[in-house]
């Protein structure tokens, strides 16, 4: 084998790689709803996602008194960035739910930050 050969062999070889590891994880389809409002679809899924240590019952022990259990108190952390920022794992942010790498599916997340983006209605 000459050298141009093997040079070209190496050149297609990283291109093959580069094209393979470029290729990422499919994105998952999300079905969110067009009118995303705090009692249709978002309350439920703080209820389900939040309320271990969130609810009106324990946030005083387990949550450093963060208080999402109630619309007011949920549309308060949406306008503050803090609700997007600590779901999403956002630098800057304490990253919820508060287990390392454990993150709230991506479609829930998605439906929360439209929620947030479209106003917040209750």
């Amino acid at each position: 084998m000459n050298f141009s050969n093997f040079i070209k062999q190496v050149s297609i070889l990283a291109l093959l790689i580069s094209l393979i590891s470029c290729k990422g994880e499919p994105k998952e389809e999300c079905d969110i709803p067009e009118n995303i409002t705090y009692n249709e679809h978002i309350a439920s899924i703080i209820e389900i996602q939040c309320f271990k240590c969130h609810a009106s019952d324990v946030y005083k022990e387990k949550a450093s008194r963060v208080k999402i259990f109630d619309y007011p108190s949920l549309k308060k952390m949406g306008e503050s960035g803090q609700l997007v920022g600590s779901i999403t794992h956002a630098q800057g942010y304490i990253a919820m739910p508060y287990r390392k790498e454990t993150k709230i599916d991506s479609c829930t997340i998605e439906t929360i930050k439209a929620w947030v983006n479209l106003g917040m209605k209750e």
